[in-house]
């Protein structure tokens, strides 16, 4: 092939790429140099609400979706993997107020001792927030008095967030291992205009 050839080519490519980005762009997609960060300097949001962990019943939140080869004969359960839905509240009280979801993966990543692997999205559902999602990833070692994940990301209000979650069980049913976990959070994030 000449250097011409590829050369036209090579055009016709990134023109033909090219021009389905630039139309989604012009007819509502929004680029993202388009959100606007106003104020560089950056808020500092804590945040306190409870998960409504519901593992067995009709009003299941959380359901398995793989097993490793050996999560049946592994101590720690290692290899399961459970997708969850579960609800978030403002009090331990299940019947409070909703405030939103955590919605996302769970599994046993330890073939030592019980250790679980996080990866969700606190969406709110109400409130000041509401439409708003922050996205929390770490390992929760779940008998432990201090548990501690990380705040990597977010949307809306919380667009570039950073952070640190705590969690505490508040009430655990060893048979059921229904309970409600007390999340207390400590998001940073840019003041941003809201699109």
């Amino acid at each position: 092939m000449s250097k011409h050839t590829f050369a036209l080519v090579f055009l016709l490519t990134i023109s033909s790429i090219s021009h389905p980005i630039a139309q989604a762009l012009t007819h509502g997609a929004i680029s993202v140099d388009k959100l606007a960060i106003p104020n560089p300097t950056p808020e500092v949001t804590p945040l306190r609400f409870y998960m409504q962990v519901v593992d067995e019943g009709n009003k299941e939140t959380s359901y398995r979706i793989a097993n490793a080869s050996i999560t049946n004969q592994s101590p720690t359960g290692f290899g399961f993997l459970n997708m969850m839905d579960n609800l978030l509240t403002e009090s331990p009280d299940p019947n409070s107020n909703l405030i939103g979801r955590a919605q996302g993966m769970i599994g046993s990543a330890d073939l030592n001792m019980i250790g679980v692997y996080n990866n969700f999205n606190v969406y709110f559902t109400s409130g000041e927030y509401n439409g708003s999602t922050l996205n929390i990833v770490g390992r929760d070692p779940v008998f432990s008095a201090y548990r501690e994940m990380s705040v990597v990301g977010g949307t809306k209000s919380f667009r570039l967030a950073t952070g640190i979650v705590t969690l505490r069980d508040l009430s655990v049913d060893n048979a059921t291992m229904d309970g409600v976990i007390e999340f207390n959070v400590t998001v940073i994030h840019p003041t941003t205009v809201l699109l």
